[in-house]
């Protein structure tokens, strides 16, 4: 029977959607308060903290689900595996995230009190 009728396949990939999904409506948001003109650091910052960190973690388990073929370059795996872990670092590390993050909700709450 085909991999993805077994249950813990299945629900993999419901996680996998569901972390891509997650990470999408972050990046939307991020994009529209910046096109509304608005300060978006905030949440670009986490936007991108989430979808690299949510990358990394569906690339592995997708090659996980692969075994063995996720070495081919026959399959798309296998080129995702090695990029991957550069959207880690890519547009500034996880802590550098965090901390872009952390000053934006430190500086609303300066203001707000």
């Amino acid at each position: 029977r085909p991999i993805a009728e077994h249950q813990a396949i299945a629900f993999k990939l419901a996680e996998m959607a569901t972390k891509v999904e997650a990470a999408h409506l972050m990046m939307v948001n991020a994009a529209r308060l910046k096109d509304a003109g608005a300060r978006n650091d905030v949440e670009a910052g986490m936007a991108k903290l989430l979808a690299s960190e949510y990358c990394a973690e569906v690339t592995q388990e997708a090659f996980r689900i692969h075994g063995g073929y996720g070495y081919s370059k026959e399959y798309e795996i296998e080129r995702l595996m090695r990029e991957a872990p550069f959207l880690l670092i890519g547009e500034g590390t996880s802590e550098i995230q965090k901390t872009i993050i952390s000053r934006g909700l430190l500086r609303e709450y300066k203001t707000k009190n």
